[in-house]
């Protein structure tokens, strides 16, 4: 029963991904790997490796094509509770075995 009251306070519906993503801290930053738990219409979870610190601004690019703009909300251990900053958009690059291949 808290379970269904805990999901109620949610403002949006959170869709299981668990799909491998990208993290950079810059937009010409080394990227870094994470797991994209789930979403929602208004932000994400995901799972970092425990030697990478996480700054409260990021970009996340995803397997689906697309990256956008996250504000961290909450952490706990290597789980990452974050905001999405803006809209999400398609990326103009992909990266596949290092190389970054220009889409557009």
């Amino acid at each position: 029963m808290i379970w269904e009251t805990l999901k109620e306070q949610r403002r949006t519906l959170r869709r299981p991904i668990g799909h491998i993503g990208t993290i950079q801290t810059e937009p010409d930053a080394r990227p870094h790997y994470c797991i994209v738990m789930d979403d929602s219409d208004g932000g994400v979870r995901i799972s970092i490796p425990h030697d990478f610190e996480l700054p409260d601004k990021f970009i996340l690019r995803r397997y689906s094509g697309t990256e956008a703009r996250y504000k961290v909300v909450w952490r706990k251990g290597h789980l990452i509770g974050a905001q999405l900053i803006g809209k999400r958009r398609e990326q103009t690059t992909h990266s596949v075995g290092g190389a970054a291949m220009n889409t557009k």
